[in-house]
């Protein structure tokens, strides 16, 4: 997110110095928290919440950590960051009786 800099500061991890009125992107929370903690600089982007992806499978939404957790729960190689045609492909490529595994992780059945 963006942060000005209100003080004048060494950044401890950069060494480089920051006058008032600069501005840069710092990707870490925590560290835009330090700094203004210290009231060196403030945020000028208030990060977005992220929102939670549903993946609509069987005639019913599931939250896509859900959907991974159960295809994991399975024996099926995914990853939290895959995106939903993916899983809809990992999905589709399961034989009956791995779907009925997954239905039953699901709570479906």
């Amino acid at each position: 997110m963006k942060v000005i800099v209100t003080s004048v500061f060494r950044d401890k991890f950069t060494h480089r110095l920051y006058n008032r009125g600069d501005s840069f992107y710092i990707k870490d929370e925590a560290r835009v928290q330090d700094l203004e903690n210290r009231k060196l600089a403030e945020r000028v982007e208030v990060p977005e919440e992220k929102k939670e992806v549903k993946i609509s499978l069987f005639e019913k939404e599931f939250e896509k950590k859900v959907l991974v957790d159960a295809l994991k729960g399975i024996g099926v190689q995914v990853t939290g960051n895959m995106g939903e045609k993916t899983l809809l492909d990992k999905v589709a490529e399961l034989d009956e009786e791995a779907n009925a595994k997954l239905k039953i992780a699901l709570g479906i059945e």
